[in-house]
């Protein structure tokens, strides 16, 4: 049995699902939704037999489109609120939910409410108006019939997200060849095509033609010929995979089975040590046409099989992290630099074609480098600046010391660290411990690497010196600090 948990509190959906995992409930699978429309994709995606969902997220103006999503893919439902009033009583009973909680929740009741729900026979959940008679195609999406495994299968998807009504109407109106079932989903369409001739390649890029005869943006067509080794459900699965490859291939395609598509190659989502000291060199220098050339080789070259979407998305987080601690060097994380960054991040989350974000990434660093040479020439008379990027950028180095610093301020090593002390309160050797104990504490947080290889990168020499100052400075050691940040499996009752 799949559970879905739609609640906006992260730690009540993390309580539930360890009373999940804790209690001997007859549920497999857990799934998480934080938004409406995580909740509502999830459902499109996973079908769950149970969802646990807290009514007072669902703002009024959404009330339709997710009802219509729980009645299509959901079987029971248990809903929660904050809010004991007749209104929420009364959406409870408009969703025939099994049970309605107050809260806070009391883990007792919440046990009883699931295991109760999950005991239920399932039955067939009621129907908005007007899908009734497309039930039994909607059920095909996520049921096995194997009598059903005779259509085309087609997902129809726009690149921009606001377009998904608009193709919506353009293919109920479509003049199909033969009969066709238009599926409506969150962020795309299902076509069921069960008298389509040949693998329907030819009559996807018509589709196509057609489409862009009147729309500017973008369109792709998943097109999946009828398989009797598979079911519908099958074919779908296996088209939703398909279309992630627009994130590397872009949309204005037509996408047919093909093996190099069928699994994903494997990507390191982390930049090696290497790879940070190239990108902390090249943005020390200020030199766009090596970042653009780093960027491009790295991102819009690829050929199938492609690695994971996802593992892309982490290693262009990786690289805005290095972006980051240099705008922090030159005081530009704030203001309108700040908030260009922050588009971009967004832009790494959920654009959907990686040349779009490597596009707009190369852009935000030409005006980024612009402003930092601004900021270098403003602060060119400040030796304590000068000197601080000078650390920022050689921390890593255990050889680092106050005279090259102070070398590279134009100061003597006493005047320079007079200055640091009455500028910003430290001393050089607080600074540098503190920095290192910073990437030191990044390290351990986001990677597997050793105690030993996180000293030798961040300028601790050896492994036992990063533990000593790590005691003295945190009162604990570095693989405690790793374990208490990292999320603990939950423990059995």
């Amino acid at each position: 049995m799949k559970l879905v948990i739609a609640e906006r509190d992260d730690k009540e959906r993390e309580a539930i699902r360890w009373l999940v995992s804790a209690y001997s409930l007859p549920i497999e699978r857990v799934y998480t939704a934080a938004t409406v429309e995580e909740m509502m994709a999830v459902l499109e995606r996973e079908a769950p037999e149970l969802l646990y969902v807290e009514l007072d997220m669902i703002p009024y103006e959404r009330w339709p489109q997710a009802t219509a999503h729980v009645r299509l893919f959901c079987q029971r439902v248990i809903a929660a609120t904050a809010e004991a009033t007749f209104a929420r009583a009364k959406q409870a009973i408009d969703w025939q939910c099994v049970d309605l909680l107050v809260k806070p929740l009391e883990p007792a009741r919440l046990k009883q409410a699931l295991r109760a729900a999950a005991s239920r026979s399932p039955g067939r959940p009621g129907l908005p108006a007007g899908l009734d008679a497309h039930h039994d195609d909607y059920r095909s999406l996520f049921c096995d019939f194997p009598s059903a495994a005779s259509a085309h299968v087609w997902l129809v998807q726009a690149e921009q997200p606001a377009l998904s009504q608009e193709v919506i109407r353009f293919l109920m109106d479509y003049p199909f060849r033969g009969r066709a079932r238009v599926l409506p989903l969150t962020r795309m369409a299902v076509c069921l095509l069960p008298d389509l001739p040949g693998d329907g390649k030819e009559e996807a890029w018509k589709l196509l033609r057609d489409w862009e005869e009147d729309h500017h943006e973008p369109l792709a067509v998943v097109v999946m010929p009828p398989d009797g080794r598979r079911t519908v459900r099958a074919q779908y699965q296996a088209a939703r995979r398909l279309l992630e490859t627009t994130f590397f291939i872009g949309y204005r395609q037509v996408i047919a089975p093909a093996s190099e598509y069928e699994q994903w190659r494997e990507l390191d989502p982390f930049l090696t040590p290497e790879e940070q000291r190239q990108w902390i060199e090249m943005l020390e220098r200020f030199d766009h046409e090596a970042v653009k050339r780093w960027l491009q080789r790295e991102f819009w070259h690829w050929s199938p099989p492609f690695p994971s979407p996802e593992m892309v998305r982490t290693r262009l987080t990786s690289i805005l992290a290095q972006i980051r601690r240099f705008m922090k060097t030159y005081r530009l994380d704030r203001g309108g630099t700040e908030r260009e960054y922050m588009r971009i991040f967004q832009d790494i989350l959920y654009n959907p074609v990686l040349y779009r974000i490597v596009q707009e990434l190369i852009l935000f660093l030409c005006r980024l480098f612009h402003e930092a040479k601004q900021a270098a020439e403003d602060a060119r008379v400040d030796p304590v600046e000068r000197g601080l990027r000078y650390m920022e950028a050689h921390f890593r180095d255990p050889s680092l010391t106050l005279e090259r610093v102070a070398a590279a301020a134009g100061r003597s090593p006493a005047y320079f660290s007079h200055l640091l002390s009455k500028k910003r309160g430290v001393t050089f050797r607080q600074w540098l411990t503190n920095r290192r104990l910073e990437e030191a504490k990044r390290l351990l947080r986001q990677t597997d690497l050793s105690i030993k290889e996180i000293a030798e990168q961040t300028g601790f020499r050896t492994a036992h010196y990063l533990t000593r100052v790590f005691k003295a400075e945190l009162n604990e050691t570095p693989t405690a600090y790793r374990d208490e940040q990292r999320p603990k499996p939950p423990s059995p009752r």
